[in-house]
């Protein structure tokens, strides 16, 4: 194990929201010599499946290697977000596993361990996933490990006890050397903004007392950011992950278009309300507001057949309408990358 960590550039993690999101990421890596990470959760993409184009993990990795042969001078490091149970409905542990070695089997890069949903006391949370990181470490030793939640403590932050969050810290440090340890800034996406704030204060203060611990900090739930606010976070945080800010951002996009074109996006629109994947990000938003529901729920529900009538259609008209998805995934992407590196 390293006394201490080794300087790491910031980097930034992106959530795989859609086939064009994925692929702004490898061109934005090519073109501009930056490593970027891909943080799939076990919703989105895993072995049994998930949202993101119904792939399973080897389905992902094809489209992957596809796209690295496209953008040969791409470096994209491959994450597991989140691997644990719960994160998608199945809390059986088999089912972690299952993600475990199919991750490991496809080359991920990286697996994100958080157990924090399992319906176990904290003991035992810990101990599920030492279990879990010792058996990574047994099939592939050069996995790279992160720990910690990404738990919306929000407004709670004064609340939390640094002692009991350093403790947490060094329970995984005793016996591997992670990556990355998941820090609870403040920060909370809800709808289709950031509604929480950066707590300077508490963050400096763990920064200050991990400086002889071989780890660095990692933000979760870092959307919407302003460029004002991306820089704040430079002097503490090692790295950022970004998510559903791409796929409300596509969905926007899409219905964008729509309009300009006349065409019509009703069918389209009820699937996302009625899929009420919407739930969990309302705050102030009434839950009857067809229109603001159904654009958070959209990039769920891209493989749905309304969605796809709508692509073909825009498709004809555009020929090149791909390339502009990707290209304005792209530029969300230029605004976190030259903010925060």
């Amino acid at each position: 194990m390293r006394s201490l960590k080794e300087f790491n550039p910031r980097k930034i993690g992106i959530g795989p929201m859609s086939s064009e999101a994925i692929e702004a990421v490898y061109k934005y890596s090519s073109i501009n010599n930056k490593e970027l990470m891909l943080i799939a959760s076990k919703n989105q993409i895993d072995h049994s499946g998930g949202y993101v184009n119904n792939w399973n993990t080897k389905e992902y990795s094809n489209f992957l290697k596809k796209l690295k042969n496209k953008y040969p001078n791409t470096n994209v490091k491959v994450c597991r977000d989140h691997c644990g149970p719960g994160f998608n409905g199945n809390y059986l542990l088999k089912d972690v596993y299952k993600t475990i070695d199919s991750d490991i089997e496809n080359n991920f890069d990286l697996i994100h361990v958080d157990f924090s949903k399992a319906k176990k006391n904290y003991k035992k949370i810990l101990e599920l996933s030492k279990n879990a990181i010792n058996y990574m470490k047994k099939i592939n030793p050069k996995i790279e490990i992160e720990i910690g939640t990404d738990e919306n403590f929000a407004q709670k932050l004064s609340s939390i006890n640094i002692k009991e969050f350093l403790d947490e810290m060094d329970f995984f440090l005793d016996f591997m050397d992670p990556e990355y340890f998941v820090v609870p800034t403040g920060s909370l996406v809800m709808e289709d903004k950031q509604f929480g704030f950066f707590n300077h204060k508490f963050i400096k203060s763990v920064h200050q007392r991990i400086k002889n611990r071989p780890i660095l900090l990692k933000e979760h739930n870092a959307d919407y950011l302003n460029s004002e606010s991306i820089n704040l976070r430079k002097e503490f945080i090692s790295a950022l992950n970004i998510a559903p800010q791409f796929g409300v951002f596509q969905t926007k996009f899409i219905l964008d278009e729509c309009v300009k074109f006349g065409i019509d996006t009703t069918d389209f629109l009820n699937v996302c309300y009625k899929s009420k994947k919407w739930e969990k990000w309302l705050f102030t938003t009434n839950e009857k507001d067809i229109y603001k529901c159904s654009i958070l729920a959209g990039h769920y529900n891209f493989q749905d057949k309304t969605y796809k009538v709508i692509l073909e259609k825009l498709n004809k008209i555009d020929s090149n309408f791909n390339s502009k998805i990707i290209n304005s995934h792209y530029e969300i992407i230029d605004h976190y990358v030259k903010n925060f590196y």
